[in-house]
């Protein structure tokens, strides 16, 4: 029997209870969607669990956009279901404040091999294959008995595949215009009080026909299109790589690997513990920390809301760092690591990729693809590379700015701001 679950951005929901009443969907109840964001945008404390109620209920409608044709009776009502339910647990197996674990991660790895290790052992996988939310999630599935849905969601992320079935699934759940984008955007846009991300989602998916080769689209729909990747490109620009929110989910980043390295963190040690290992395991490691005063600095940012001092670096700049960085990483991280997290770095690249979109051209009889971005006068958004850099105090700050001066030939003090 299938019930229905009010939402703010989709309305009612219709799902069958017998798909979110275990513990492991329930378990995103407390896992926050957007990392730190709500030390900037206060609302946006919102979880993946309704983001992925959302990704189901927008992935229902999209089936329905399948070109059969060319598909005989392989696309049946069975497979239309395993593409629902991948898109409900699409993000089953994140860890607590999501993408910011993943940071943290990066971190471990050249903090303590061994927890790093631990962790990606957690998964079932002998190494990082698939990012790690992901690897979570295909061990959560074939806990769960989803051993089917488990299989599709190695396919679907995986880069290439000659399947029709599993590329059709690939556009839905985990493609440039896909299930997962169409609810996001709305969902943050909505919480955070930003209005980059309002979409019109309902035109987008009816004049859209999805085929194997990729979306297929008339040309009315080229402005909604547009949209569509222009609001992405302000609500990663504006919202979700907002200076301060990176700053603070790198504070974050590094506190939870500390954490774990000192063991103020337990990580669980198997899918029962993982049950409860969430936001508030978090936030009791930082009350803990609190009273360690090698690690007090992430109490007093992280909860007291002390704001480090930032530095922004981007463009050209941002770009040649990252890839002196990336040749140097664990040089980088031994050095940057000896500051316990007073001293904080990360980076974002916001790149737009529309090749799976096609607009459907006529010329006299003849029917033809053209690829999106050739169209006449469409605007993509240009890729974009940023350098956050955060410092706890002056001290840190300075020794920050002569650490890059001397060795990188980059001068960052008039970058700072506090």
């Amino acid at each position: 029997m299938e019930k229905y679950i009010k939402d703010p951005i989709h309305g009612n929901i219709k799902v069958d209870p017998k798909l979110i009443d275990n513990p492991y969907f329930q378990r995103l109840r407390h896992v926050v969607q957007n990392g730190m964001a709500y030390m900037v945008f206060p609302s946006m404390r919102h979880t993946r669990f309704e983001h992925s109620l959302g990704t189901y209920h927008v992935a229902s409608k999209m089936v329905d956009r399948v070109v059969k044709k060319s598909l005989e009776e392989k696309f049946s009502d069975d497979f239309k279901e395993k593409i629902r339910k991948l898109a409900l647990y699409h993000d089953i197996g994140h860890f607590p404040f999501s993408h910011t674990f993943e940071f943290a991660l990066e971190v471990l790895k050249y903090l303590n091999r061994d927890k790093y290790n631990e962790v990606i052992n957690l998964t079932g996988f002998s190494k990082d294959l698939f990012k790690l939310h992901e690897m979570m999630g295909i061990r959560l599935l074939e806990e769960m008995g989803e051993k089917e849905i488990a299989t599709l969601m190695r396919e679907v992320y995986k880069d290439k595949s000659s399947d029709e079935l599993v590329n059709i699934a690939r556009l839905i759940i985990n493609s440039d215009l896909d299930a997962d984008r169409l609810d996001y955007l709305q969902r943050d846009s909505y919480y955070s009080g930003a209005k980059f991300g309002i979409i019109d989602p309902e035109r987008i998916i009816i004049t859209m026909r999805i085929t194997p080769e990729g979306y297929v689209f008339p040309p009315k729909a080229i402005d909604d299109l547009e949209h569509f990747f222009l609001a992405r490109f302000h609500m990663y620009s504006s919202v979700y790589n907002h200076s301060v929110i990176e700053i603070y989910n790198r504070v974050m980043a590094y506190f939870i690997a500390f954490a774990i390295n000192e063991s103020i963190l337990k990580l669980p040690s198997d899918l029962e513990e993982f049950k409860t290992f969430t936001d508030e395991q978090i936030f009791l490691a930082l009350v803990e920390a609190k009273n360690k005063p090698e690690f007090s600095h992430f109490y007093s940012s992280l909860v007291e809301r002390r704001k480090y001092k930032r530095a922004l670096l981007q463009g050209s700049q941002a770009h040649d760092l990252l890839k002196i960085i990336t040749k140097n990483e664990k040089e980088f991280y031994q050095t940057i690591l000896r500051y316990k997290g007073k001293i904080v770095i990360g980076d974002a690249e916001l790149r737009t990729s529309t090749n799976n979109i096609k607009i459907e051209r006529k010329m006299g009889q003849r029917t033809y693809l053209k690829d999106f971005k050739e169209e006449d006068a469409v605007t993509i958004p240009p890729e974009r590379h940023r350098i956050y850099i955060g410092a706890y105090d002056d001290d840190s700050a300075k020794q920050i700015m002569e650490y890059f001066e001397k060795e990188f030939s980059i001068n960052i003090s008039s970058e700072f701001k506090p």
